[in-house]
């Protein structure tokens, strides 16, 4: 019986952060309410607010899930074939190729992209262990100074993903970055 409880409670969250998605892509996030968000999601205003408290709260749950997403983007690039900077490389673009077709179509996605710090804690703790992944892998290869080469790699894949909206481009850019100052 609960485990029916806790089914039902997840796919109201889901349907949720689905509508909530959705609604933030098209309007934005200033320009979307938690009214028109329990409307999409076809429940009631008060069932919203039992599961977040306000549309910061909503946005964090939107987050999130896409952060799982561009983990695992990330995760199979550095789990992939190649030497260390085309690994690089692929689990910098992988992740953000996620979010560029996350964010797709949007007219509001340099909002969105500028308001992530709404989310904080999840986000750099995601942007940290990515750099002290790279950092492991640079240091492993036997790289002079990785710390620093890690957050350079990293700060400038986030500035060609944010300046590059096609992604074939983008992801072109971080690939070549990455041979470049890697290699």
């Amino acid at each position: 019986m609960a485990d029916a409880v806790d089914e039902r409670m997840m796919e109201k969250r889901r349907r949720i952060l689905d509508a909530a998605r959705i609604l933030v892509l098209r309007h934005g996030l200033r320009g979307t309410t938690m009214e028109a968000i329990a409307r999409a999601a076809q429940i009631a205003k008060p069932t919203l607010y039992a599961q977040f408290a306000d549309k910061d709260a909503v946005f964090t749950g939107i987050v999130d899930t896409m952060m799982d997403e561009l983990l695992a983007a990330y995760d199979r690039g550095m789990q992939g074939p190649g030497d260390i900077a085309e690994r690089i490389g692929n689990a910098l673009a992988g992740q953000f190729a996620s979010l560029a077709r996350s964010l797709e179509g949007s007219p509001h996605a340099a909002e969105i992209m500028s308001e992530h710090r709404r989310a904080g804690i999840r986000v750099r703790d995601t942007d940290l262990r990515a750099q002290a992944e790279i950092a492991a892998a640079l240091q492993a290869a036997g790289t002079e100074d990785p710390a620093m080469l890690a957050k350079v790699i990293c700060a400038a894949a986030y500035g060609i993903a944010l300046k590059t909206p096609d992604e074939a481009a983008m992801t072109a850019a971080i690939k070549l970055l990455c041979r470049k100052l890697i290699g």
